[in-house]
């Protein structure tokens, strides 16, 4: 916390404005707002400019079209205001051509906001009667708002803020409100938002009439909050308190409580297209369906819930169609979540130096369970990862139905899509850790408990849908009938592989999985074969023929992996193109085989572990081609 503040500080610093741009003269039938005027509330229903030496107080109201306001970068700052710039009409009347620049905004509720005045009332079918269109915030600063840094509210259309830095705000950075459709926000940096609202620091709450303090998660950078079809271009985000983006609905929360504020919330955050962004650091880059598993019983909501039981109240979130493409994430604990339906997810770049980090989580909890709803139709494509130690990080929880998965790499190599681990949840949304306390009795000061990181993730099961089947295969497994530990195994067979090998077949580098298993699919062996060059210190690891075409793993050691000592393969391409002959052996082992459920099955795994480049084989001995015969001390198939 301590240092964000002071990364805000210096960069409120700056002389001039904080992001590049282009120097535009102001319109010609423009009134400059001098000094004298600074500590005025302005309402404008023509253009003016400011002049760039001046602080001016109590903000500015736009209430009428073909309105052009340039700040020149003078500051609008406050410790007390509501809005910084506001621009407003009512639902009746539709504002158009309206243009915001150059300004530098500090210290409102909300920094910028744009509202249709009445649309709580808004009959459905009517929201976008009389709509606005073309309404441009360009070039400016919007820092450190007590809350949303720039609130684009309930069925306001049409705004596109560009080229703008949006920190320090209290709230979420951005905010698009339900209802709110077709803006855009484009190249902008938004960062360091969020740690005030719901906020590590704590604060209190009541929750059943008992009084509580809570340390919170915060906000995220840009809340796109039941707003639909808007794009997300070539923003930075970075240092947000919860996250980058969240797409959601609001629950209808505080009805009764607040009812002066409750309005019905009809539409989802659908539709929209997130495209081209960065995102640095942090717990969540983006998440589709934010509230979806999320408790929200503090929050009293009027959706109905969806599976209650003792505290917990979950309802419905609604986020579907929307388009997360070719965004870059760096050292991102969750790169990208998704808890609804028919979300696409492609060409995006991820890398970290985390192995607990991943590229994406797709699942969601309790709809999964008490509806049979799990995330349905996703379309997962042309992503990339790197990050250090995790070579699956694409990961399910909770099952999902309908999913496209296809051509997605993790260092360099096509990889699969593999179940993961739950995340930690918390208590309630935004709820990190509370203790029962009241402003007269606080809790003691030190902040909340510390929670360990996440661990990396277990590896992916060995699989083997797209490879070849073994041409003459056999099996041996002998000394079962002694104690375990001096068991041994011979594997042999040719099997013929996509070729030319894309990616290139390098066993000494991604290691060999091997999987025998019995027709009931219990698995007497599974085994991961690591990389690495031959280490004479330890006696193991591979070696490969000065021609390339030869592998050869070795391990003298005292506990060699599953028992495998030795293991040959063979590119006999020019003999058949993609043959591969390979020869396995085993001792020292300990293979438990059930007899009784015969015959056996093997996979051997060149580019484990789930093989989407099809660089795998499967043994299979069922009759009328192959049999398996055991005899209590040994098995044999061929």
């Amino acid at each position: 916390m301590l240092v964000l503040r002071l990364i805000f500080l210096l960069a409120l610093a700056l002389p001039t404005a904080l992001v590049a741009s282009e120097a535009h003269a102001v319109a010609p039938d423009s009134e400059l707002i001098g000094c004298d005027r600074a500590d005025e509330a302005h309402a404008l229903s023509a253009s003016a400019h400011l002049d760039p030496s001046c602080t001016y107080t109590q903000g500015f109201t736009i209430v009428a079209s073909d309105v052009e306001l340039d700040c020149q970068g003078a500051r609008i700052a406050t410790t007390d205001g509501r809005y910084g710039i506001y621009i407003v009409a009512p639902t009746d009347v539709a504002l158009a051509n309206v243009t915001v620049r150059n300004c530098r905004v500090e210290g409102f509720l909300n920094n910028l906001h744009v509202e249709r005045e009445g649309f709580r009332e808004l009959a459905p079918g009517v929201e976008y009667e009389h709509a606005f269109s073309n309404i441009l915030i360009e070039d400016s600063t919007f820092a450190n708002s007590r809350g949303v840094g720039v609130f684009i509210d309930g069925y306001v259309t049409g705004v596109t803020l560009r080229r703008s830095r949006i920190e320090g705000a209290g709230s979420a950075g951005i905010y698009l409100e339900t209802g709110s459709k077709d803006n855009v926000v484009e190249n902008n940096w938004i960062v360091n938002n969020g740690f005030r609202e719901n906020g590590p620091d704590g604060q209190y709450f009541t929750l059943a009439g008992v009084s509580l303090f809570f340390w919170g998660t915060g906000r995220e950078g840009l809340a796109i909050d039941g707003s639909r079809f808007n794009r997300i271009v070539g923003n930075h985000f970075e240092g947000n308190s919860a996250g980058g983006i969240f797409l959601y609905k609001n629950c209808g929360e505080f009805w009764q409580s607040r009812p002066q504020r409750w309005f019905d919330r009809r539409y989802g955050a659908h539709g929209n297209v997130i495209e081209g962004n960065t995102f640095v650091g942090g717990e969540n880059g983006i998440w589709v369906g934010s509230r979806m598993s999320e408790n929200t019983a503090p929050m009293e909501c009027s959706d109905p819930a969806y599976y209650q039981e003792g505290v917990a109240r979950i309802v419905l979130d609604h986020a579907k169609d929307n388009v997360l493409r070719g965004n870059v994430f760096r050292n991102v604990q969750y790169a990208i979540r998704v808890e609804d339906d028919r979300t696409t997810i492609e060409d995006n770049e991820i890398t970290g130096d985390d192995p607990s980090q991943q590229a994406l989580l797709l699942g969601t909890r309790f709809r999964t369970s008490a509806l049979a709803q799990p995330v349905a139709d996703s379309v997962v494509t042309g992503n990339r990862a790197f990050i250090a130690g995790n070579q699956n990080p694409y990961r399910w929880i909770h099952g999902h139905a309908g999913t496209t998965f296809a051509g997605n790499e993790s260092h360099g190599r096509p990889v699969g899509f593999c179940e993961g681990v739950e995340p930690r949840r918390n208590a309630f949304i935004f709820v990190l850790a509370f203790v029962v306390a009241a402003p007269s009795d606080p809790p003691p000061s030190g902040g909340p408990p510390t929670f360990p990181p996440p661990e990396p993730l277990p590896p992916c099961p060995a699989t083997c849908n797209d490879g070849g089947v073994v041409a003459r295969p056999s099996l041996a497994l002998r000394r079962l009938g002694t104690p375990p530990g001096d068991d041994t195994l011979l594997l042999r067979g040719d099997v013929t592989l996509p070729h030319p090998f894309t990616p290139a077949l390098d066993p000494a580098a991604t290691g060999v999985h091997l999987v025998i298993e019995d027709a009931s699919g219990t698995r007497a062996i599974d085994v991961l074969v690591p990389g690495g060059a031959y280490d004479p210190a330890t006696r193991a690891g591979w070696k490969v023929a000065p021609n390339g075409r030869t592998w050869r793993y070795v391990n003298r050691g005292a506990t060699p992996p599953g028992g495998i000592t030795s293991i040959v393969l063979k590119d006999l391409s020019r003999q058949a193109p993609g043959r591969i002959r390979f020869t396995i052996r085993g001792a020292r082992g300990a293979y438990a085989v059930d007899q009784s459920a015969l015959p056996l099955e093997a996979l051997v795994v060149l580019d484990p572990p789930t093989a989407e480049t099809g660089q795998c084989g499967r043994l299979q001995f069922a009759a009328p081609a192959g049999s398996c015969r055991g005899n209590g001390r040994s098995v044999v198939c061929r």
